[in-house]
């Protein structure tokens, strides 16, 4: 089961510069520090298998099972070729003996292969080789190795990966929680939440496989701290999630504190489903508790709302994208008093936005006779007017308006522009049925012999001569002082030559 958060977004006022920082460093050393360690891995590999030491090591695990952890065994003179086995079938064997803790532990410590036998010292030498090259390694050097505690291990371990999926992976998880947290808690504190989380997800995973040699390494139990933190940040309020259960996959919204549960069950699962599985689930499990935690006790410290942390450091164009997401819900709950109060804050941060005010002339016109319906028609209408490829949609609303109006309301000055839009944008016939109620209504408004003009034009264009002849000879005779009416004359002239 994966399932992936995809709440939030980067802030552009506030950019989340730990993020980043990290992603840039885990990237650094994984394709510059780390870059030489498959190769001498490989190296190391052949070395194991050609130098015979892998075939000794084999036998010895092999009588190590039969005869178990006995002290007869550690002074056994036991003879290391009385079994054989062909080179594919060393490496599996080879998985089973590093997957057993408490031999290589014994091995280690000189007490599988003791000083006492024959073939200690040929052993020990190869053993020295095999130990040299791969602690040659960033991996080795970094990585925290439970059965050798260090604070070297501790650290470094956070910042290595395995493979390059294994970096991708965490790296997009990191970004998706980081961008939203980081605003949250501040640039300090997402720091020491990351290493923190990182220090207790490799506590919880040393302390349960304290015998272990094979490094721990990646930054998932660091993340998991983060995405601990994030659940707990949003509580009860919904996260957009995508998850997949096999072949289905889907999106959803899921309260934080649920989708905390279900990480954590789902490590849990893999957890006992594939004890030998060679991933980390209980650092996972280690990282998720311990940002949980110290997300629970910070808020609880500062007291803080979880609505006015998730607003934080936002810009203007942020909040009001998220208010109109939250009005929009209201509308589809038909709350439409708390939709409309959410609409015009977004208006207040942002007088132009489109989608607010379309949404509330379409609130308003529950009630056509109330002065709000005029009003939020107006601030539309006039808002479309400036755009000249919203032409079809200025239309529609000014029809709608019309037919709904109980008497319009619309200020004259905004119907002549309105009738110069249509008339500009090819709706001949609405801007002459406005234009021709202006001239009986309000004939002495400033722009009526621009708005005529614009109509004589659109005639002229239209191949209507007729009819752009009548609308110059109207500009001539009741604007004659105008700059249009010398226009006009000119056009008359070009008409009638």
């Amino acid at each position: 089961m994966v399932i992936i958060p995809l709440s939030g977004r980067m802030s552009l006022r506030n950019p989340p510069v730990i993020t980043l920082a990290i992603i840039l460093i885990n990237c650094v050393v994984f394709f510059s520090f780390q870059s030489s360690d498959p190769e001498i891995f490989q190296k190391a590999g052949d070395y194991y298998l050609d130098s015979g030491l892998a075939e000794l090591e084999v036998a010895a695990y092999e009588q190590y099972r039969e005869f178990g952890a006995v002290a007869g065994l550690d002074t056994a003179g036991w003879d290391a070729t009385s079994t054989a086995h062909s080179r594919e079938e060393i490496p599996p064997l080879i998985l089973a003996m590093q997957d057993d803790d408490e031999f290589m532990a014994r091995l280690q410590d000189d007490r599988i292969i003791t000083p006492e036998m024959d073939v200690y010292s040929s052993w020990r030498e190869k053993r020295n080789h095999l130990e040299g090259l791969l602690q040659s390694t960033t991996t080795m050097r970094y990585g925290f190795r439970p059965a050798d505690w260090s604070m070297k291990g501790m650290f470094g371990h956070m910042f290595l990966h395995g493979g390059f999926m294994h970096l991708l992976g965490n790296m997009v998880f990191l970004w998706l929680v980081g961008c939203i947290l980081e605003l949250a808690w501040g640039r300090v504190l997402f720091l020491g939440l990351y290493i923190a989380g990182g220090l207790c997800a490799a506590a919880l995973f040393g302390a349960m496989y304290h015998a272990s040699v094979i490094p721990l390494v990646g930054a998932s139990g660091a993340i998991a701290a983060l995405m601990g933190a994030y659940a707990v940040l949003y509580g009860r309020r919904r996260i957009k999630v995508f998850y997949s259960l096999g072949f289905y996959f889907n999106y959803t919204l899921v309260p934080g504190i649920v989708i905390l549960a279900l990480w954590i069950g789902n490590e849990v699962f893999q957890l006992l489903l594939g004890p030998e599985s060679r991933v980390a689930y209980l650092a996972h499990i280690g990282g998720l508790g311990s940002g949980a935690l110290m997300g629970l006790i910070r808020r609880k410290v500062r007291g803080e709302d979880p609505d006015e942390v998730l607003e934080q450091g936002k810009g203007p164009g942020e909040k009001a994208a998220s208010l109109l997401d939250e009005a929009m819900k209201r509308v589809e709950k038909l709350d439409t008093k708390g939709a409309r109060a959410l609409l015009d804050q977004v208006l207040e941060i942002d007088p132009n936005s489109r989608t607010a005010l379309t949404q509330i002339y379409h609130l308003d016109k529950i009630d056509p006779g109330s002065d709000k319906f005029h009003d939020s028609a107006r601030r539309l209408l006039a808002h479309l007017a400036d755009d000249r490829q919203a032409h079809r949609e200025t239309l529609t609303v000014y029809r709608d308006y019309i037919q709904k109006a109980h008497g319009p309301k619309l200020p004259s000055s905004l119907l002549v522009s309105i009738s110069s839009y249509f008339a500009a944008t090819g709706h001949l016939e609405e801007a002459e049925r406005i234009m021709g109620y202006l001239l009986k209504r309000k004939p002495d408004l400033p722009k009526m012999p621009e708005g005529l003009l614009h109509i004589a034009r659109a005639c002229m264009k239209d191949g209507s001569k007729g009819k752009a002849r009548n609308y110059l000879q109207v500009i001539c005779m009741r604007y004659p002082l105008s700059g249009e009416c010398l226009v006009a004359r000119r056009l008359l002239d070009d008409l009638d030559g």
